[in-house]
């Protein structure tokens, strides 16, 4: 079995670095992310729909608050 030395392992880490970050980029022909801004309505009414589902959880008591900047949402139904 080899062994190699963590030093002598961060030297060819930074040795390779450029070459793998290029490959890296060119090879990647993922998903482009399509997106569009939404319109005032639609904001309006997904506002709405999140605070609601806020309120019927705290109805709920499915939020419970374990500290004074922090909670827990329990979102299972």
């Amino acid at each position: 079995m080899r062994t190699i030395s963590l030093h002598e392992l961060d030297k060819k880490i930074e040795k390779n670095r450029k070459i793998a970050n290029a490959t890296i980029r060119s090879s990647s022909h993922g998903r482009k992310k399509k997106s569009r801004t939404r319109t005032p309505g639609e904001v309006k009414a997904l506002n709405e729909i999140s605070i609601a589902r806020w309120q019927k959880a705290v109805e709920n008591k499915k939020i419970i608050r374990t500290g004074t900047r922090s909670m827990y949402y329990d979102y299972r139904e």
